[in-house]
């Protein structure tokens, strides 16, 4: 998938008497069945996501949505008399999901899955807190159900030593001394002497969690892992082993989600032709074993394939396998 692909649009908030746009990306129909809506973190733009959406473009039934929140991106700042705030990044974010997704939340079949990264994860929380009858799931990107203080200052200091990066993401300056002010979190939560709780904000909630983390982060890293699941029984753990704020999507982690989210491929085109290219240089001249038994074998999987089968690219390689196998018994 390219960038040009995935349409860029705009959701009027109407703030008293100041209207201004908040810019969102989006690829898939808004009407699907299950849709994504991505929160970035504080030093992100929507785009931050658009390497997740080139990989999960081929599932179905999926539309995938991410936005920049007010003074960031292509969004309008806020006006003077205005202050930048997590209450206000929350305000924005509600607006566009009752404005654009519960219209389609017709029946309990179409879905809502919230992905947060860092700050966006906080959110996301929030989000839960506020409508957790319309969230089917929440994948919590680098932020646990616990904030430890001395992360928090790490991350204020990653803020001051960003003004090259916030500059290139169209930042509005007043956004950025914004971040540095204690009134910038004026959300509720739960805190001890070691740092901020957010489990109460998931309270009652039944739909699935995830935490993706970097095994060395300096916000999320295992032991607060560890922790957020002693608070949330039911959180799943994904663990890359690697370093940095936040994690970075990767195949291996879109193929754990597609499965988790029971995911379907759009169709058997796209693997019709890997295998019409990749067959003939497995089975160029077998003798039991030819072309037109390959064919009609895998139009005879098509249906099972269609409705059993959680990722293709699994399928797939396996069939290759089996069909080297074939290529060595007959030849």
């Amino acid at each position: 998938m390219s960038v040009n692909t995935i349409s860029s649009e705009f959701h009027l908030i109407n703030d008293g008497e100041i209207n201004r746009k908040i810019a969102y990306s989006q690829i898939g129909q808004i009407d699907a069945k299950n849709i994504f809506l991505c929160l970035p973190g504080l030093l992100e733009t929507r785009e931050s996501f658009h390497p997740l959406f080139s990989m999960v473009e081929s599932y179905d039934a999926c539309c995938w949505l991410s936005l920049d929140y007010c003074g960031r991106g292509d969004s309008d700042p806020l006006p003077p008399i205005a202050n930048y705030s997590f209450s206000k990044y929350l305000a924005d974010t509600e607006d566009l999901i009752e404005s654009l997704i519960v219209p389609q939340q017709v029946d309990a079949s179409r879905k809502l899955h919230l992905i947060g990264t860092s700050m966006g994860g906080i959110l996301a929380m929030h989000l839960v807190n506020r409508v957790q009858h319309r969230v089917d799931s929440v994948i919590l990107n680098d932020i646990g159900l616990y904030l430890h203080w001395s992360s928090l200052m790490t991350l204020y200091q990653n803020i001051k030593e960003s003004n090259n990066q916030l500059s290139k993401l169209k930042v509005d300056a007043r956004a950025i001394d914004a971040v540095q002010s204690r009134s910038h979190f004026d959300l509720p939560y739960d805190f001890d002497l070691f740092g901020m709780r957010f489990n109460s904000l998931l309270k009652n909630f039944t739909g699935k969690v995830v935490l993706l983390h970097n095994a060395e982060s300096p916000i999320c890293p295992i032991h607060v892992a560890t922790q957020s699941q002693t608070r949330y029984a039911n959180l799943k753990i994904w663990t890359l082993d690697k370093p940095g704020h936040p994690a970075k999507w990767e195949e291996s982690m879109v193929v754990k989600l597609s499965q988790l989210m029971r995911l379907k491929p759009k169709s058997m085109e796209n693997i019709d032709i890997q295998v019409s290219l990749q067959i003939p240089e497995i089975v160029q001249s077998t003798n039991a074993f030819g072309m037109d038994f390959i064919e009609s074998f895998l139009k005879t999987s098509q249906t099972h394939f269609e409705s059993t089968i959680e990722d293709p690219r699994l399928w797939f390689n396996q069939l290759v396998k089996r069909i080297k196998f074939w290529k060595g018994s007959y030849s």
